[in-house]
């Protein structure tokens, strides 16, 4: 998590393996910053240049967004990255390194899977700019009621769920909430951070809790095989949210505590919104 702290500063915040507490891993100036996975995105040294920093490696990516200033707005959803100045705005597309004009004379603007969402505070328009296909166009996805009381610059009223694609908003009745399509496509599953490691004991009080980050939800299957090819378990789950957390207790299918050493994990995640492929991963982790 990224935030702006005291005295100018701006902290990144680890929360490991669903802790409720977290940690300062990072402390830095203030500026247009944004975090997507292990990689936080901020501006570069020169005129438009906007840089990836890899949290766990430190490798530095430099982009060139095609700017005409110091980004004042940056944020990060997938393969797209959003930054603005004000007065001009655009998308990168880190997947096919497309640099899409976007537009800047409402604010303020919030980014999500493939598509730009900003309100017009005059006309009440909640605008959606669709950018998916490399060109932007914008249509007005529905318009919010004149009555509300929100005239400051916050987009309050209004949210868009980055994961999944819908869009929130107050649609005037006291305590009510109308949640509606983007009808953009989402991109294709992936992994965005993931937290495995090898626990050097495991029960039922204390499970191997490793965690996925995807892009979106998914149903998923793990299996867990020992190095001569044996499957000893597999557990399945649905997420909520965009994380996969499962929980092996260290016991085979038929309740037998499972014999250390190495195994090898198979992950296999499928889109709950059925866009694009299944996804799978594997790796290795060590009991005992």
């Amino acid at each position: 998590m990224l935030y702006n702290g005291a005295s100018g500063k701006q902290r990144l915040v680890d929360f490991p393996r669903a802790a409720t507490g977290g940690e300062t891993t990072l402390t830095r100036d203030r500026t247009a910053a944004a975090v997507w996975g292990q990689t936080l995105w901020a501006p570069g040294s020169t005129q438009g240049s906007v840089t990836g920093r890899n949290l766990k490696t430190g490798t530095i990516t430099t982009l060139a967004t095609g700017a005409p200033c110091t980004p004042t707005d940056i944020q990060a959803v997938n393969t797209w990255l959003y930054w603005s100045c004000g007065s001009s705005a655009g998308v990168y597309d880190r997947a096919t390194n497309r640099r899409i004009t976007v537009p800047a004379d409402i604010g303020p603007a919030r980014l999500a899977d493939g598509f730009l969402l900003r309100e017009n505070r005059t006309t009440h328009d909640l605008l959606l700019t669709d950018f998916h296909t490399g060109t932007a166009t914008t249509r007005t996805l529905v318009k919010l009621p004149a009555t509300d009381q929100n005239t400051g610059g916050s987009n309050g009223r209004w949210a868009v769920d980055r994961f999944g694609g819908h869009i929130a908003y107050l649609n005037g009745t006291y305590g009510e909430v109308s949640i509606v399509p983007s009808g953009v496509p989402t991109s294709p599953l992936a992994q965005t951070e993931a937290q495995v490691y090898s626990p050097s004991v495991i029960g039922r009080s204390f499970p191997w809790s490793p965690v996925w980050q995807l892009n979106k939800p998914s149903t998923w299957t793990l299996t867990l095989t020992t190095a001569s090819g044996t499957v000893v378990r597999t557990l399945t789950g649905t997420s909520t949210g965009a994380a996969v957390r499962p929980a092996w207790d260290g016991t085979t299918a038929t309740g037998a505590g499972a014999p250390s050493g190495g195994y090898t994990w198979r992950l296999s995640a499928h889109p709950r919104d059925g866009q694009g492929p299944d996804l799978t991963l594997s790796g290795t982790m060590t009991l005992g």
